[in-house]
């Protein structure tokens, strides 16, 4: 009887510990709020420094876009004008994702998640060291960073990879809709998005 009842309360104890993690829907308002965050700031970085950054990290890719503007000449279409607003609003929504990557490494929480107060935390439940915070959020803007690298050295196919990452990623958030509501890089990280 009595083990009976242990395994009843284990099992009841391992349900809790699900309850207390935070599923997609939250996780996803999180995100959006986020996402937001990255464009306004990604605006207000590309009006400030958007030439600058542009050079920086698609220098190489502009100088290949001058060869392709060749083939809308005469056609009263700005080929450069529009690939260099879309490079200036590329480069400032990079900067302002790199801001979250630091923010989610050292506190645990993006801007989003602040505001929704949910965090990162260990698989358990627990606060997560800084190791782990940086391993889930290396893994979670690994693609982001992968294209800024990929710019700055000049090879696109750095930038390949980190789409093809960005790609995993982004199917690996759907398995936050599991009984574990863990996504990929929480797996990997062995960690969770739990109520602050």
């Amino acid at each position: 009887m009595s083990d009976q009842l242990d395994g009843d309360f284990g099992i009841e104890n391992n349900m809790n510990m699900y309850d207390e993690r935070v599923g997609f829907g939250r996780r996803l308002g999180a995100y959006l709020l986020d996402l937001l965050g990255i464009i306004i700031l990604g605006s207000i970085i590309n009006v400030v420094a958007g030439e600058f950054l542009v050079q920086l990290f698609f220098g190489a890719q502009l100088a290949e876009a001058e060869i392709a503007a060749a083939q809308f000449e005469g056609m009263g279409f700005d080929y450069m004008a529009l690939m260099t607003q879309v490079t200036k609003m590329s480069a400032g929504t990079s900067i302002a994702t790199l801001l979250l990557f630091v923010m989610e490494g050292i506190k645990g929480q993006s801007i989003g998640k602040m505001i929704l107060q949910i965090e990162n935390t260990n698989a358990n439940g627990t606060e997560a060291e800084p190791k782990v915070l940086w391993t889930r959020t290396s893994l979670k803007y690994g693609s982001t960073l992968l294209s800024l690298l990929g710019g700055l050295v000049g090879l696109s196919f750095i930038g390949s990879i980190g789409s093809i990452w960005g790609f995993v990623i982004f199917i690996g958030f759907f398995f936050a809709l599991a009984e574990k509501k863990q996504t990929i890089h929480d797996m990997i990280a062995k960690t969770v998005v739990s109520w602050k």
